[in-house]
């Protein structure tokens, strides 16, 4: 099952609000007559004067509690003045341009906002259809005019930081990137971490993680404090109650490293993209300071944080009313395949007993943010098995599921591992279902996958490994003790674009040796019979979907028994999952007939020494509807509670 990735957009819906980034925005129908126009005569009226003032110059000094006040500010000469005068009326205009070339389309019904930030109305289209087009050429020569005039003014101002920035975003949004890349290497600008900072933006769109985070950490060691704080201050992103947990931790520092750590997509892909991602976020904003974009808007707070939590849009559309009119809106999309990528607070940890997993689900709908990795076209599901089984020294952990069916690429510069840049993603999806299957095409690729665990903020355990498309994956563990951890299995197909992901936050906690406890049950091929935990990740059934009338075999471990003459009583049965509440309470007030589907039964003693009890069993399902259920294993033993794990299973 794939996540279903709705992108984001933003309205103005009213006189006096705008619309956002990396977004949908549309302009109020009441003013959108006059912004037309202002747009389409070249005026400049609605953007007014830009303003001289440097927001991110550097920040006053304290020292020893007094404000020590920066050195006077020489007045540029009056040429260089005109020289970037005459850059942002050029990139100005260039807006202007774009906005008049944008493909067009019939407005629909203007929609109900998800969230307001500022002047932004945001909500969730929910159109999972939407592919990126190609950009207009006359938009692409426009750009490539533009990039060839601020290089040439350029050299008449070398080091003036917002030229430097357009250069920076407009080569990266042609796909430019080695020109960008070069650019930001040689960079002289006087403040050193602005080349930092972009040289990350670059590196980061070049799939090149592990350079951004470089980059990106020089630019963050030498920047003013108050730019420090903003770029590292998580909050905006992080919903409530991950904001509640962060707060509730004693060392909030390390709960925020965490938080960052966990929301990187992969753990297969070198280096932390949603970390630079949001640093390159910033980046953006920084260069888009004074300048025009295709909204027609002054840049603001709004814009910024806006852009920080949702990105900036790949693609533009202008809309005409359906009303009739001249009236217009301009619409951005996001990057298809876009998700929430933080942790949901569950699966952080649920104290020192907590022990059972905890899915880690990515509801569809609006989010507090959403993002999606440069290399990646979309990020899905496996459905798979985890299970646990605790050893002397630590938690043996194994995993199993089918991998992904892959398609080899059908374009050659994919398929040689060339990075892709954003002009190609733009194009990849559309070009795709244009050509169909090649029937000259290669070989499905071999994918990467890997299980990891996480603890307390770092992997304590690192497995990876190739496969072949469509095959079984068995992987196994060994995690050291733990109060909690989450564990994360992955596939990816770097040629392909494409990944999924299984996640869940589960206890690791060291079991005393007299402790009645069980290990998780797991379901394995039918009529496997390993020996012992350690055999059972090559027997692990990899889809837990079945037949109706197909038995069931399982393995679990019992701890905690201290000798053969101990009599321990097992019970196994099956129950439906889908119940509602009420059919449950019924059941439980002894009215609704049993609530086990199938059931079987045993009674034997307690291993032959001290230590865990390893069992196998079988259970036929007769003729069982399709529907989810589970099987139960109810564990007795005398002077002990019983204990009870489970399992999960479809009948297709």
């Amino acid at each position: 099952m794939l996540y279903a990735m709705s992108r984001v957009g933003a309205v103005a819906p009213l006189p006096g609000t705008v619309a956002t980034p990396s977004l949908r925005a549309t302009m109020p129908i009441s003013s959108a007559l006059t912004v037309a126009a202002l747009a389409l005569s070249g005026g400049g009226a609605l953007y007014g004067a830009p303003p001289d003032a440097d927001p991110y110059g550097p920040a006053d000094a304290i020292v020893s509690g007094t404000a020590v006040l920066p050195p006077p500010q020489r007045a540029p000469s009056p040429d260089s003045a005109a020289i970037r005068g005459r850059a942002r009326t050029l990139q100005s205009r260039f807006e202007s341009d774009r906005l008049r070339h944008l493909p067009r389309s019939l407005g629909g019904s203007r929609p109900q906002c998800d969230e307001i930030i500022g002047r932004m109305c945001i909500w969730d289209d929910g159109d999972d259809g939407w592919a990126p087009t190609e950009e207009p050429a006359k938009i692409v020569a426009l750009r490539g005019e533009l990039l060839a005039a601020l290089e040439s003014l350029a050299r008449e101002i070398p080091g003036d930081h917002w030229v430097f920035g357009q250069r920076i975003r407009y080569l990266v949004e042609a796909g430019r990137l080695g020109e960008a890349a070069s650019l930001a290497q040689a960079c002289g600008l006087p403040a050193r971490w602005r080349c930092d900072a972009y040289l990350g933006y670059v590196r980061h769109h070049q799939q090149n993680i592990r350079g951004a985070e470089q980059a990106f950490r020089r630019a963050l060691d030498a920047m003013p404090a108050r730019i420090f704080a903003d770029w590292t201050d998580p909050e905006p992103m992080l919903d409530r109650d991950l904001r509640r947990w962060v707060a509730d931790q004693a060392d909030s520092a390390a709960a925020v490293d965490r938080v960052w750590m966990l929301s990187d997509p992969l753990f297969l892909v070198p280096g932390n993209d949603r970390w630079t991602g949001h640093m390159s976020r910033w980046s953006y904003s920084m260069s888009s300071e004074e300048a025009r974009n295709p909204y027609r808007l002054l840049w603001g707070e709004d814009l910024t944080r806006v852009t920080v939590r949702y990105g900036w849009p790949i693609a533009w559309e202008r809309s005409w009313s359906t009303s009739g009119g001249n009236a217009f809106s301009v619409s951005g999309h996001d990057y298809p395949g876009e998700f929430r990528a933080f942790p949901p607070q569950q699966v952080l940890g649920r104290g020192r007993d907590g022990v059972e997993p905890v899915e880690w689900k990515i509801p569809d709908g609006h989010a507090r943010s959403k993002y999606a990795p440069p290399y990646l076209d979309s990020l899905g599901v496996l459905e798979g098995q985890i299970g646990r089984f605790w050893r002397r020294n630590g938690v043996l952990l194994v995993g199993t599921w089918e991998s992904p069916e892959v398609d080899p690429p059908y374009n050659a510069d994919a398929a040689s591992g060339t990075p892709a840049d954003p002009a190609e993603v733009r194009n990849r999806l559309v070009a795709g279902a244009a050509r169909g299957p090649d029937p000259e095409a290669p070989a499905a690729p071999r994918l990467r996958v890997g299980m990891f665990v996480e603890q307390d903020g770092a992997l304590a355990a690192d497995v990876r490994t190739t496969v072949v498309s469509g095959g079984t994956v068995r992987l196994s563990a060994l995690a050291p003790w733990a109060n909690w951890g989450v564990v994360s299995l992955e596939a990816w197909s770097p040629e392909t674009r494409r990944a999924h992901r299984l996640r869940a936050g589960m206890g690791f906690r060291q079991l005393m040796p007299d402790l009645f406890a069980l290990s998780d049950l797991l379901l394995l091929e039918t009529g496997a019979e390993p020996a012992g935990p350690e055999q059972v990740a090559d027997v692990l059934r990899a889809s837990t979907e079945v037949a109706g009338d197909e038995p069931l075999t399982l393995a679990f471990e019992v701890y905690g028994l201290l000798s053969r003459s101990e009599l321990v009583d097992f019970r196994a049965w099956v129950e439906k999952r889908d119940e509602g509440f009420l059919t449950r309470a019924v059941r439980w007030l002894g009215f609704g007939g049993d609530r086990e589907q199938v059931m079987i039964g045993w009674e034997e003693g307690g291993p032959e020494r001290r230590g865990p009890l390893f069992r196998t069993f079988s259970i036929g399902l007769p003729h069982l509807e399709p529907g989810r259920y589970e099987v139960v294993i109810e564990v007795t033993a005398r002077g002990h509670s019983p204990l009870e794990a489970r399992r999960a299973f479809t009948v297709r």
